[in-house]
């Protein structure tokens, strides 16, 4: 790959002619910039955007850290952010953090040693301890689909959005609700949350599966719904387990959604792929996403951390074959 002293050899002018020329100085007399960029194109130049970065010049690299890359939400989110990097001239660097604590800080650590200019990032967690590592950093950062308090946050709320969820199971009639997923997550707090406002005894007609070992939650609730009468509304954490689900419900014979109506969330294509669909919540990526970016890049434009925003946008849920008879 060809330098700038090359460049310079090849044109007959001085090397800091050829810097002045390519970083877009327009004082460089025309015929002389022409030659120089030619030159460059013809040798496919390349400009070293370390050392760029060691001069104090932006690297146009941003990382995006989340927490599982086959998940087809973080997928999808992650093609919205090169896009929306990209019409800004920026490169987007990807990490995977596999909801551990430990990568997530040794990414951090790789973050510098790249000197990209800014992150973007679905932390594993999102407590004050959590993100101090965060608030150490020298660069902008955001935090997406999760609303951390002290942290520029692009999100959706789960507990809200999960009141959507409770509110189309009881216009479905369903007398029974299982929540597939952990008790502390706002999405189960928010169901809960909704189901008592309705009337709800949720202490009687609530239960959640989530052991550790998936194969058993799939059993105990297989075993909960032959064993109970009336319909059956199950609400999973995402479409990658409500597809689980599923699966399991129609190996067990279990109609759906005539007793059983199943719920998702994110609104992956997933949802939209299988047979019967299913009913998800819809998060806006394509808003999200560009608004995230282009808060990101102002800030790394200004060179300073704006004031803190919680930017909230709404969700919709998407009613398909699953919990629609």
């Amino acid at each position: 790959m060809i330098t700038m002293s090359e460049i310079a050899r090849l044109t007959g002018v001085s090397q800091p002619t050829v810097s002045r020329v390519l970083n877009g100085n327009a004082s460089v007399n025309p015929e002389v910039a022409k030659k120089v960029l030619a030159c460059a194109k013809e040798h496919n130049y390349q400009p070293n955007m370390i050392a760029k970065s060691l001069n104090g010049s932006n690297t146009h690299l941003l990382a995006a850290i989340v927490p599982d890359i086959a998940n087809p939400f973080f997928a999808d989110l992650i093609k919205i952010i090169e896009r929306e990097a990209g019409k800004e001239g920026y490169s987007v660097l990807i990490f995977n953090s596999d909801y551990k604590a430990e990568k997530e800080q040794m990414y951090l650590g790789l973050l510098q040693q790249y000197r990209v200019d800014g992150l973007l990032v679905v932390p594993v967690h999102v407590t004050e301890e959590a993100l101090k590592p965060f608030k150490q950093l020298m660069i902008p950062w955001i935090i997406m689909t999760n609303r951390a308090e002290n942290a520029d946050s692009v999100y959706i709320s789960h507990r809200k959005s999960s009141h959507l969820v409770a509110e189309h199971m009881l216009e479905i009639q369903a007398e029974k609700f299982l929540f597939i997923g952990d008790k502390k997550d706002k999405k189960f707090i928010g169901f809960e949350e909704e189901l008592r406002r309705k009337g709800i005894d949720t202490k009687s007609y609530l239960r959640v599966f989530w052991e550790q070992d998936r194969t058993k939650t799939l059993e105990l609730m297989i075993e909960y719904i032959r064993e109970t009468s009336g319909k059956i509304g199950i609400y999973a954490y995402n479409d990658m387990q409500a597809f689980v689900v599923m699966n399991a419900l129609m190996r067990a014979g279990i109609a759906i959604p005539e007793k059983v109506a199943l719920v998702g969330f994110d609104n992956t294509f997933i949802a939209n792929s299988v047979v019967p669909g299913i009913t998800s919540i819809n998060q806006p990526l394509d808003k999200m996403g560009s608004f995230a970016v282009q808060r990101l890049i102002v800030q790394i434009n200004q060179k300073k951390r704006l004031k803190m925003k919680h930017s909230e946008f709404a969700a919709n849920l998407i009613i398909r074959a699953s919990s629609k008879e």
